[in-house]
């Protein structure tokens, strides 16, 4: 398991949540990401930098940093 530093996203309205690994990412990305970003560009990228890491082709920290632009993209990010 890779881990991250964590990242903040909101699953819902009042509902906070911290990922802490490239695999919660990845699932979330695939998973649990909002219908109506799920073809963002920004979304791809992560997912692609999100695998990468977890085959070892990728680095975490680069699929925090795809993951975190494309968080704030689907405005989910909580700062």
């Amino acid at each position: 398991m890779r881990t991250l530093t964590p990242i903040d996203v909101w699953e819902a309205p009042s509902v906070r949540r911290t990922i802490t690994t490239v695999d919660e990412a990845s699932n979330w990305l695939i998973y649990r990401w909002p219908e109506a970003h799920l073809n963002d560009p920004a979304r791809q990228a992560a997912t692609a930098a999100c695998l990468a890491a977890l085959d070892g082709s990728g680095e975490a920290e680069a699929a925090r940093a795809a993951f975190v632009t494309a968080a704030e993209t689907a405005h989910i990010l909580a700062e």
